[in-house]
């Protein structure tokens, strides 16, 4: 059976997990398998499609995916679509597709995809190899990625988890699946889990949790060693035969690392001349690979030799953060035995400032020290002031703290029933949005713990802060320049002279795009908004 495996060509970060257990369910019955990211141009019919879906604000690209393939498969019924955006907007998704193999939620069963061997897919390991078919580079991927819980012990209404997971469980054996993967693909240094509320499980079961991580070497010593790439490339020479995939690529790494080796300048005249004439000989072999292995010890021998045998550290990091509300003591000393980096807790409502200060501090205390933190902001509970004071109290810790490093990651909300990510908050407008946006774009969504760095970007004060928020966007993107040619300064005390009301008369004109006014105070603020990057000053006159 031929199976085609698919995403959408939106960015992401991390790779398709769902897809990756599905290849490994079709590949261990012996299906050929091939996973495509984008729109697959080619002849071909397959005998079965899955795609995959993730946030609703794709929903145009989606639906222009599904479209395509519902020609690409022998009969429609074999094409399944899942992932979170199927599992949220399933009715409106078979609405416009007129597809009905949609599969909400979890795939525990392959009874959901019309076999009778009732696998739970969802427990299967990840098949790393399925990312090879693909350009697409998918910077997680270079870490396990694993669970060892689903679902969450909330019920949020921003968050999708509770309809995608439902209640927390424990789910499948840690140890089972890092052991099947550096079995298959080799050790990987870090540890990425996905878990969505690990510190809501009981103190017993985290702590059984965390001593089998332990035992896998996610330690707070340096034990991760680069393995052995000539054998990893034989274990997936050998898999690749068996699921009839192309060797090429293979075949393209080994030759690249064992030439970069031959022409390395640590490598001994007499290890050079014997890898030289390896090298002629697997060159010259029929079967390359029959060939590499005849020779393996002989290769490894002086591979060895040159290997980076320095130990470095392991780090895990619980990527969708960790619930301040679930801190205690005994929980984060019994977490605090694994190699945090970072440390992510969420700080979404600024009501929460208290357990959040305590959650960041308690952890400190027991030797955690590198923190990146989740603000929620644009959510109607949010106000634009509670962004800028959350982000002030982590510049505050961060100096209260020793040894401290804190990122804030400020993430704009998007209801999860919305299909573009058009939405405003209650109390934001569109203006203030993209001020945001243009703010924390120039350090690429993440903000620094420096005092300086925030006062600069943010505003010493709330009215500074609003302020920024005001102004133009390039102003704020090419601060320096425009500041060097006295716009800013301009700009701003024009600004400062409106009244409150025309103040947000102003921005509401800004949140439509109007430019326009023939209000003598309003006009001469608005051409500051039509500026080009690097207007030359002369040219208001």
């Amino acid at each position: 059976m031929k199976v085609l495996l698919v995403e959408p060509d939106y960015k992401n970060k991390y790779p398709p997990i769902g897809l990756m257990k599905i290849s490994n369910y079709h590949k261990n019955k012996g299906d050929y398998v091939y996973f495509y990211k984008g729109i697959y141009k080619c002849d071909e019919i397959w005998d079965r499609i899955y795609i995959t879906t993730l946030f609703t604000f794709d929903y145009d690209k989606v639906i222009k995916t599904i479209r395509y393939y519902k020609e690409k498969v022998s009969t429609l019924e074999n094409l399944f679509v899942g992932g979170i955006l199927a599992s949220l907007m399933t009715e409106d998704l078979k609405a416009d597709t007129d597809v009905q193999n949609l599969i909400p939620g979890q795939l525990t069963s392959s009874d959901l995809i019309g076999y009778n061997d009732n696998v739970n897919i969802d427990a299967l390991p990840i098949d790393y190899d399925m990312l090879k078919d693909t350009n697409y580079s998918y910077p997680a991927s270079k870490n396990f990625i694993a669970y060892t819980t689903r679902g969450c012990v909330n019920k949020c209404f921003f968050c999708a988890v509770p309809n995608l997971e439902g209640s927390l469980s424990i789910t499948n054996n840690i140890t089972k699946q890092i052991t099947i993967l550096r079995n298959h693909y080799g050790d990987k240094k870090d540890l990425m889990l996905l878990d969505n509320n690990i510190l809501g499980v009981s103190t017993q079961d985290l702590e059984k949790i965390v001593t089998d991580l332990n035992d896998l070497g996610f330690i707070k010593e340096k034990t991760y060693t680069y393995p052995n790439e000539i054998a990893i490339i034989l274990r997936s020479y050998y898999r690749y035969l068996e699921h009839g995939k192309s060797t090429l690529q293979l075949l393209v790494d080994c030759k690249k690392y064992l030439y970069n080796l031959l022409n390395g300048k640590r490598i001994s005249k007499n290890n050079k001349d014997r890898l030289a004439e390896i090298i002629d000989y697997l060159e010259d072999s029929f079967d390359f690979f029959d060939a590499l292995e005849e020779r393996y010890n002989e290769i490894d021998s002086i591979c060895s030799v040159y290997r980076n045998k320095i130990r470095y550290q392991r780090y895990v990091d619980f990527n969708q953060g960790l619930d301040a509300r679930e801190f205690t003591e005994e929980k984060i000393s019994i977490l605090s035995q694994l190699p945090l980096k970072p440390c992510r807790i969420a700080f979404d409502n600024i009501e929460l400032k208290d357990q959040y200060i305590k959650a960041l501090t308690t952890a400190h205390k027991y030797g955690i020290n590198y923190f990146s933190n989740y603000l929620l902001y644009n959510a109607d509970f949010d106000k634009p002031e509670d962004l800028y004071l959350r982000i002030e109290v982590n510049i505050e810790i961060a100096e209260k703290l020793e040894n401290i490093h804190l990122f804030s990651f400020p993430m704009k909300y998007a209801p999860i029933d919305k299909k573009d990510r058009l939405y405003i908050g209650k109390n934001w407008n569109k203006h203030y949005l993209r001020s945001i946006q243009a703010i924390i774009n120039v350090t690429k969504g993440v903000v620094t713990q420096g005092r300086s760095f925030f006062k600069e970007a943010f505003g010493s004060n709330l009215d500074e802060y609003f302020n920024i928020l005001a102004m133009p966007h390039d102003f704020i993107i090419y601060r320096n320049y425009y500041k060097s040619k006295g716009l800013t300064n301009e700009w701003l005390q024009l600004f400062s002279d409106l009244s409150a009301d025309e103040k947000t008369q102003l921005l509401e004109m800004l949140s439509n795009s109007n430019y326009i006014s023939n209000n003598k105070r309003l006009g001469p603020v608005l051409k500051y908004y039509q500026l080009p990057y690097k207007y030359e000053r002369l040219s208001l006159n």
